[in-house]
């Protein structure tokens, strides 16, 4: 399969060193994009020189699927391409898909298929099998370092100092519509854990900044007519990105490897 990534930050950087290297068997690349053509020509020095740097439009019409890896505001156009010219894609920024939910149905009706990884949780495939008896109640708590939550637009906007805290404060309690909106960088899990169980506006979302985190924490607490789920996962950071999960990155290679294997593992 050839494979197109956009956006040539921590996620999308590992994926196309991997595939290059033939460390994730059954793709080769098909090209890169990303908005920032210096990054991307980084990124040329060190895989594949066969690779190129592509625009758009071109490198999904040369890809079989895209690896998204972008941002929550540019993943929807990336997605609406991909799907219009009936190619699959795998999405990272799951975060963008809670303002355009339409593209969800606009899937069911094109050629290509969409696939959400489970990124940096550990749970889903617990979460969508209760959903078949009944989910009555889904919470996610993420605990993080500050210094990957500064500059968030919630923190701005309230005049929100986290820098030189303490002890571990909760910044944040709502729900995933509204946490995606105010951590834009920081949450697409809650996004895909609404849309694993119960949607944006019923999944309860708490952050906590914690100055002696030393790995990123998310506790999930989901209740209904199935019994308990509680999962902790407790996560370091990528090297090249406090904002972005080191499993997150380990979910896409994960995701690529189902989608070409025969076998299935899990639900």
């Amino acid at each position: 399969m050839k494979l197109g990534i956009v956006g040539c930050g921590a996620i999308g950087s590992e994926i196309a060193y991997a595939v290059s290297k033939s460390q994730i068997s059954g793709y080769t690349l098909a090209g890169l994009h990303d908005i920032d053509k210096i990054k991307v020509q980084q990124l040329l020095s060190k895989i594949d020189t066969n690779t190129a740097y592509l625009e758009l439009d071109p490198l999904i019409q040369a890809s079989d699927i895209i690896l998204e890896a972008t941002t929550k505001f540019f993943m929807p156009i990336v997605m609406k391409k991909t799907l219009d010219a009936g190619k699959s894609i795998l999405v990272m920024s799951v975060g963008g898909i809670a303002d355009r939910p339409d593209l969800l149905d606009y899937a069911e009706e094109q050629g290509g298929h969409l696939y959400f990884p489970s990124g940096a949780i550990c749970g889903i495939d617990g979460i969508l099998a209760a959903r078949e008896a009944g989910l009555k109640h889904i919470q996610i708590t993420s605990t993080k370092h500050p210094k990957s939550l500064v500059g968030s637009p919630y923190l701005a906007r309230n005049n929100i100092s986290i820098e030189n805290l303490p002890s571990p404060k909760l910044i944040f309690e709502g729900n995933a519509m509204d946490a995606i909106n105010e951590f834009p960088a920081n949450v697409n899990v809650s996004i895909t854990l609404s849309l694993a169980g119960l949607g944006v506006e019923r999944t309860h979302v708490r952050i906590i900044a914690d100055p002696n985190c030393q790995r990123t924490r998310h506790e999930i607490i989901a209740e209904g007519n199935f019994g308990t789920v509680k999962t902790i996962t407790e996560g370091i950071v990528a090297p090249d990105n406090p904002r972005t999960s080191y499993l997150a990155i380990l979910s896409a290679k994960a995701t690529l490897r189902k989608i070409h294997n025969r076998v299935h593992v899990g639900t």
